[in-house]
Parts: C-alpha cells; sequence; structure tokens
C-alpha cells in the first residue's frame, strides 16, 4: 500500500510526490485522455497526474509527511547520498566521451555550389541528392550514433551491471530519444538548423523541402530553442538521457524493480545538482524534467519517418547492440 493512501508502484508515487512538492503544472497534447497503465505511464504528465487524483492518492498525504518530517527536524529531501551512488560527474564524462566536436561543419545549402563544381557529371546527381535530403542526413548520422551511443550508455553508473537482455531492451526502447535530444542540445548554437554527427548542418528549409518540416520544426522549438532559453549545460543533458536509458517501462525488461531505482536515483542526483549549480533557479530541475514529454512526442512521430532505423545495414539491430554490449568495458576512441 502506497503511503498516499492507494495500492501504488515506486515510479508513481516518486512522480506524484514530485509533482506535490515541486507544485509542477503539465498540458496534455491530446484530448486529456490518454490511456495511462504501466507500460505507458510516462507518455503524458498531465494525465498520469490526473490518475493519481482519480485513483484516490492524496495531495494531502504528500504535504502531511513532509510536515511530519520537518517537525523532526530532519531534510525533508535527503539527497546528499544520491549523487555518491549516482554520479553526475561520471555521467558528464560520458557525454563528453562521445561528443563530437562541432568544427569543420558542411553547411547543406552553402556548399551546393561548391559540389556542383567538384563532382563529375557521373556523381553529381546523386552526391547533391544525398546532401539535400536531410532524411538521408539523418539516418546516417543514426546509423553512425548508434555505435557511439552504446559506448555512452556503458559509461553511466550502473548500466553494465544490468542483464545482457536487459541492456539491449533498454537501447533499443530508447535510442531514437537518446539520439534526438543528443543532436538537439549539439544544435544549441546552430542557426536555424541542426547539426548531426557526420558533420552536417541541416536546414530548416531543407527538411521543408523533404517533406519533414513539421518534425523538424517540434525538435527546434520545443528541444533546441528550449534548451538555448535555459543554458541547458552538458551534466543535466547527460541526467535526462540516463532517465530515458533507465525506462522502467520497457517491454520485456526482467530487472524491472532495478531500472525503475536507477531512475529515481538520476532523478535525485540532477535535483541536487540544480539545487547546487543553479541556487537562483528554485524552477530549474522542473523546467528540465518538462522536457521529457516532448522528446518522447518526437521521438514517437519520428520513427514515423524513419522506421529502416531499426536495421544497421543488413544486420537487425538486436544482434548489432548485443554484439556491442558484449564487451561490458567501454572503448577508450
Amino acid at each position: 500500500m502506497c503511503r498516499y493512501l492507494v495500492k501504488c508502484c515506486e515510479g508513481c508515487k516518486g512522480f506524484f510526490k514530485r509533482t506535490v512538492r515541486k507544485d509542477l503544472t503539465y498540458a496534455c497534447r491530446d484530448d486529456k485522455n490518454c490511456m495511462i497503465d504501466k507500460r505507458q505511464r510516462n507518455r503524458c504528465q498531465y494525465c498520469r497526474y490526473m490518475k493519481c487524483l482519480s485513483m484516490g492518492m492524496k495531495r494531502e498525504a504528500v504535504q502531511e509527511e513532509r510536515q511530519r518530517v520537518k517537525e523532526k527536524g530532519e531534510e525533508v529531501e535527503s539527497t546528499s547520498g544520491a549523487n555518491n551512488d549516482m554520479p553526475v560527474e561520471q555521467i558528464l564524462e560520458a557525454e563528453l566521451a562521445v561528443d563530437p566536436k562541432i568544427e569543420n561543419y558542411i553547411d547543406t545549402q552553402v556548399h551546393f555550389g561548391k559540389a556542383n563544381e567538384e563532382l563529375g557529371n557521373g556523381q553529381m546527381e546523386n552526391g547533391l541528392d544525398n546532401l539535400r535530403d536531410p532524411v538521408v542526413n539523418i539516418c546516417q548520422a543514426a546509423d553512425k550514433q548508434l555505435f557511439t551511443l552504446v559506448e555512452w550508455a556503458k559509461r553511466i553508473p550502473h548500466f553494465t551491471e544490468l542483464p545482457l537482455a536487459d541492456r539491449i531492451i533498454l537501447l533499443r526502447a530508447g535510442w531514437n530519444e537518446l539520439l534526438i535530444a543528443g543532436f538537439s542540445h549539439r544544435s544549441i548554437e546552430a542557426k536555424d538548423g541542426i547539426y548531426l554527427a557526420t558533420g552536417l548542418h541541416v536546414h530548416r528549409s531543407s527538411a521543408h523541402q523533404a517533406g519533414v518540416g513539421v518534425i523538424f520544426d517540434r525538435v527546434l522549438t520545443e528541444l533546441v530553442a528550449k534548451m538555448r532559453e535555459m543554458k541547458m549545460d552538458q551534466t543535466e543533458l547527460g541526467c535526462l538521457r540516463a532517465v530515458v536509458l533507465f525506462n522502467p517501462d520497457s517491454k520485456g525488461l526482467t530487472a524491472v524493480q532495478e531500472v525503475e531505482q536507477l531512475r529515481e536515483k538520476v532523478y535525485a542526483s540532477l535535483e541536487e545538482y540544480c539545487k547546487t549549480q543553479y541556487p537562483d533557479e528554485p524552477g530549474r530541475f522542473a523546467k528540465l524534467l518538462l522536457r521529457l514529454p516532448a522528446l518522447r512526442s518526437i521521438g514517437l512521430k519520428c520513427l514515423e519517418h524513419l522506421f529502416f532505423f531499426k536495421l544497421i545495414g543488413n544486420q537487425p539491430i538486436d544482434t548489432f547492440l548485443m554484439e556491442m554490449l558484449e564487451d561490458p568495458t567501454p572503448s577508450s576512441a
């Protein structure tokens, strides 16, 4: 029995407590009637919170619990030990180890003229088509980044301690959101476009010409612009990506409780980091978490366009991930 008066899991208990204590507000992208069950509980935070209330969870119980703790003279939310078990320094190291340097990037518009001059008659048409097509460019970037994504995951605290099958499931479930978060943050300094890991700067106009303008604009406005506005740093990015990685709702997981606990530890470490590094921004932690529903929604939409990501050449993605994960030590490259 949950202390908030109804039976609930640790994930929903933590979600409800954070919502009440931080006085968070959410918005639903649909008709405020999203399906919320154990598998889809992260789909919409607004509907998840409303279901908590409809099932009988009480805001007063959270507030009373907090008051009892205060009366005992104890710290309300003890996160002092959180960073020891989920060190943000190690998460930052994971980000820095796989972050491509933004230099010598090719502009997909500016370099068309140069490409015309340098490509021979037989190569020019295919070369320019590939350069212009943001879908091809994004697919090539994802293909390359899947390799570095596995290396990144190996560096996240406790990930390699999970069973191999669960590691494959977590990466398979979250790879699209993890890549989108990465290139969105990399594109904070980009002008009206995104930086891909393959060295290309894809313009908004190119995306619209290719028919993927709507989802591209959502990336720019809901992720890149918000990250730029709040000056999200790489530690915060790494923590958000770790939250995505440790998804206890991933279908087929065996170590569900362990993954749930790891996600909660990331939340705690990120909150402590925000308090210490940005003491003048009390709402920063909540603002960071509000990027997760947008990331989830965009990730699902991207799969409609980029379904062929599921193969690495002719190799099924599960086989690829297994081969990459069998060596538990990160590459030094």
